[in-house]
């Protein structure tokens, strides 16, 4: 894509310097007439040739000596007083201009004219009458006479300045016609190029109506009017109205602050089509535009296949893990058995339970979330379970909690390892009895809610430790999910990369920044990514503030990321010293999941296959 912008750009302005030289032929003819028709008498003398077609002896004569006595002039004269005596002599010599008599033996008035013009279209002629016929000299002037002139009112001078005027003006008149031919030639092969590149071109004058559409505009939009010439262009492109409306307002648009306009559009044909449309000023006349036309159609069909494998509601990925999970999602969406989701901070616990809850057949009820660990005590069981007025210091009113509030629908628990003892009695009794009990008072209220739980916490430990429950801990994890560490699905970072890139270029404007350079995603890579999917997040929202052009590029990253992959590129002496302070588990786990698989293990763990080996042997473990 860049390279037909490059392209377009160069063709663009060739298309504006073509029209600009058609634009001022004729003050080109103006300045060279200008200049010789001053032209100094100091010039050296220099010879012209001359064919005289005349019939009367005594005018020719005449014109001889008017010719011979100009100061500086030399001009050789070739007399003919037939057609066909000028005809043989323009065989045999070559000669500069011809002054023409329009009544001979044998051809009279503009015929003369005509039949040398055909048989030598080259020879600039001057026409020479004895009447002041002004009407058929202005005919003859129209089909190609360079002047005419009325005998009895010449002298010398006047012939002279005929002869030089006349041959100049041929001289400018061969070199337009060739340009003009240059420029249709160059104007045929710039719509061969726009239509073999396939680039939509539509050309607009200043009054909105259309000069030009190339086949390529007319193909992508599927147009039924073959010659749109002429049409307003509003009628031509038949977008949809907001499309055209958008379209309008990137005209009244200075240049450099119009972006490019992507639509989306059904063609007459009914079919689906995608288009990315930039709109340039004309340089002679700001007020014509071209539209310049790509189809992205085959793009966004891609792109959409692409979403679809690695998109489950707003979870992103596509690696086998990733699969895996949205397995257990599909399965247990629709039952109303308690989940635990685990998985350490920023992998998107939260956002699993909403897809839990989005697959459910409460769908269209509340979704509740609350962070055990962001309230004390007493304010999570008051949110938790409401209170009566009273029941503390400021209760002033009763007060619903978040199970009354999510009455028919879902509540999330999120780290509800760090929930209070006294807090984790009164939910075990909600789960158990499905009913709940407002503090301060006595009766409790029947609740129809599905509860979802999450934590990164080895909950486990916490029951061998006296801090959690441990019949809580066997109801709350009736469904089971884990989400993987994002240095385990390391290829599934270019997709959410892209997503998140998106996502943070229109919240800042910088709609500019279009792509990470691939260093700059081989630098992600190689990041362990201790915040996992909310560090990343975060550092693509850095890069995107940091990035003025249209690439990220790895010096945009942040120091913490830079640090980081420098020290991974230290010698194998410095990570043989640091293995020793690796954990051991977590290389038994990471061979235990992949079934000893050394590889997927490595990848698993974030390093190299190398390193894991390196580590093994510095740790015991043997294959």
């Amino acid at each position: 894509m860049y390279l037909l912008r490059t392209l377009e750009r160069f063709l663009w302005h060739f298309w504006n310097l073509s029209f600009t030289l058609i634009g001022d032929r004729s003050q080109c003819l103006r300045s060279l007439l200008h200049r010789q028709r001053h032209m100094g008498h100091g010039s050296r003398m220099h010879t012209t040739t001359l064919l005289l077609l005349e019939d009367h002896p005594g005018d020719a004569r005449l014109i001889r000596e008017l010719l011979r006595d100009v100061p500086g002039r030399s001009v050789v004269i070739f007399h003919a007083a037939s057609l066909k005596d000028a005809r043989t002599t323009l065989l045999d010599t070559r000669v500069n201009v011809a002054l023409v008599d329009l009544s001979l033996p044998d051809s009279h008035g503009l015929a003369t004219f005509r039949h040398l013009a055909e048989a030598h279209p080259s020879l600039p002629q001057i026409l020479l009458t004895g009447l002041d016929d002004r009407e058929t000299a202005i005919h003859a002037v129209r089909e190609g006479a360079q002047d005419y002139l009325i005998k009895g009112e010449v002298d010398g001078r006047i012939l002279i300045r005929a002869i030089d005027y006349a041959i100049e003006r041929k001289r400018i008149q061969s070199e337009l016609e060739a340009m003009n031919d240059r420029i249709r030639q160059s104007a045929d092969d710039l719509h061969s190029i726009l239509n073999q590149l396939h680039i939509g071109t539509i050309l607009i004058n200043p009054h909105g109506r259309v000069l030009h559409a190339n086949a390529a505009a007319l193909r992508f939009l599927g147009t039924r009017e073959t010659r749109p010439e002429g049409h307003r262009w509003q009628d031509v492109v038949g977008l949809p109205a907001h499309d055209v409306h958008a379209l309008e307002q990137l005209l009244g648009h200075a240049a450099d602050e119009r972006k490019t306009l992507s639509v989306r559009f059904t063609t007459p044909t009914r079919s689906q089509r995608w288009l990315d449309i930039d709109v340039q000023d004309d340089p002679r006349d700001v007020r014509a535009k071209t539209f310049f036309l790509y189809d992205v159609t085959e793009l966004h069909t891609l792109r959409k296949q692409l979403d679809e494998q690695s998109h489950f509601y707003d979870l992103i990925g596509k690696c086998p893990l990733m699969q895996d999970v949205y397995r257990r999602i599909h399965t247990l969406a629709p039952v109303d058995s308690t989940v635990l989701i685990e998985g350490e901070t920023g992998t998107g616990k939260e956002l699993v339970a909403r897809a839990l809850h989005a697959a459910s057949p409460r769908k269209a009820h509340p979704f509740l979330a609350v962070n055990c660990a962001g309230l004390t005590e007493s304010l999570l069981g008051s949110q938790l379970f409401g209170h009566k007025k009273g029941a503390f210091t400021g209760a002033g009113s009763d007060h619903r909690g978040f199970f009354e509030f999510a009455h028919g629908g879902t509540i999330f628990l999120d780290e509800i390892g760090d929930m209070p003892p006294s807090v984790q009695t009164s939910l075990l009794r909600v789960l158990q009895e499905k009913e709940i009990t407002r503090l301060g008072e006595s009766h409790p209220r029947k609740v129809d809610i599905r509860i979802l739980c999450a934590t990164h916490q080895d909950l486990n430990a916490q029951v061998a430790q006296g801090i959690f429950r441990a019949d809580l801990l066997y109801r709350i994890r009736v469904g089971r999910i884990r989400l993987p560490a994002l240095r385990e699905r390391t290829e599934d970072i270019p997709a959410l990369v892209a997503t998140f890139l998106s996502q943070c270029r229109h919240a800042m404007g910088k709609l500019f920044v279009q792509d990470v350079s691939p260093e700059g995603l081989h630098l992600l890579s190689l990041y362990a990514w201790p915040g996992n999917v909310r560090e990343l997040k975060s550092v693509i929202e850095y890069v995107v503030l940091q990035c003025e052009g249209s690439t990220i590029r790895p010096h945009h990253f942040p120091p913490e990321l830079l640090d980081h992959t420098r020290d991974s590129f230290q010698p194998d002496t410095h990570a043989a010293r640091a293995a020793g302070d690796k954990d051991k588990d977590r290389i038994l786990d990471a061979l235990q999941r992949s079934k000893g698989h050394r590889t997927q293990a490595a990848r698993l763990l974030g390093i190299s296959r190398a390193t894991l080996y390196r580590w093994m042997d510095d740790l015991g473990i043997t294959p």
